[in-house]
């Protein structure tokens, strides 16, 4: 089977025939007894929830093993009606429950066509280099490079399952700008003698553990456990751990610093340092701007919502 629609091509109403990557499955709840599968599809256009109701004559325990058996990182035929709700468009699948006995096999030279990444991975990884070249401090620069090179698949991975920069090369993509926004401050606020390399190394580091929490899984990457049992952060400094003896120790402690406090007050340690405030502010406001702007995305202009799907806050288009 070819593929014939795209997500681009959907909206409420659209019955939908066609082959998408399954990104994710998971169980949930019915409102009254019984249980639905929620999937993200992805095609080389976007991405787009899914719900799997299934037959009225399923039971939940069927439900359950289907899920057991659905594959991300594969590609399967879905057949089903998209809807509009809570402002998303969606696509429901009930009879085509049927289609998703098995994945599709899907030759290389169409692989392409499945994959949705905005990124110039090239391009993105070739910036990174040059911003952590820029590094004046030797140890720094060589444990920033050798950080990157042991993050296997840095520039290709996603940055989170579901929220900002969730696609294939988003890690990469959502370092840079948070680099680029941090190094803005350094510019910007010169009488606060931030420490340049500090920055540049802290923001780019900041989010490696994330290189270890995906996987590659078929034609797609899937979070590994790490993902929600340990968490990036910890997965972070455990690497970086492997490098300290490049830098003396109160550079590398305020690396670390940094590294651990980017989530501001919400983390287990708050920034102490003017340092680790500028990459904490870059991190949110780069992850913040491409939520708002994947949840206008899909509206009209002059439409709005209260709860956006990626950022959760109220959105608008102008």
């Amino acid at each position: 089977m070819k593929k014939t629609q795209y997500i681009t091509d959907i909206s409420d109403g659209t019955p939908v025939e066609t082959l998408f990557l399954l990104e994710s499955i998971e169980e949930k709840k019915k409102r009254q007894d019984g249980k639905y599968l929620h999937a993200i599809l992805s095609d080389k256009t976007g991405k787009i929830p899914c719900k799997i109701w299934g037959l009225a004559s399923q039971t939940t325990e069927e439900i359950e093993a289907l899920c057991r058996s659905l594959q991300p990182g594969e590609v399967y035929r879905i057949r089903g009606t998209a809807k509009v709700y809570n402002g998303d468009c969606e696509v429901n699948v009930n009879e085509g429950v049927l289609e998703l006995a098995a994945p599709v096999a899907i030759p290389a030279s169409e692989k392409g066509e499945f994959i949705y990444s905005p990124v110039d991975i090239k391009e993105t990884a070739k910036e990174i280099q040059t911003l952590a070249g820029s590094i004046r401090n030797g140890g720094l620069r060589m444990t920033v490079a050798l950080a990157l090179m042991e993050a296997g698949g840095f520039y290709e991975k996603p940055a989170a399952k579901k929220r900002h920069h969730d696609y294939a090369g988003g890690l990469a993509e959502h370092t840079l700008e948070t680099t680029k926004i941090a190094v803005a401050m350094v510019d910007a606020q010169k009488s606060f003698n931030l420490d340049r390399d500090l920055v540049i190394a802290g923001a780019l580091l900041h989010d490696i553990g994330k290189a270890l929490s995906f996987e590659e899984k078929g034609i797609g990457f899937s979070a590994r456990p790490e993902y929600d049992l340990i968490g990036h952060i910890p997965l972070g400094i455990t690497l970086l751990e492997r490098f300290r003896d490049f830098c003396d120790e109160a550079t590398f402690l305020h690396l670390l610093h940094i590294v651990q406090s980017h989530h501001g007050d919400h983390g287990d340690v708050a920034p102490r340092t003017s340092e680790a405030w500028a990459v904490h502010l870059a991190d949110i406001s780069s992850a913040t701007l491409r939520e708002t702007a994947d949840d206008i995305a899909g509206l009209a202009r002059g439409e709005g919502k209260w709860r956006g799907e990626k950022g959760g806050r109220p959105v608008y288009r102008i």
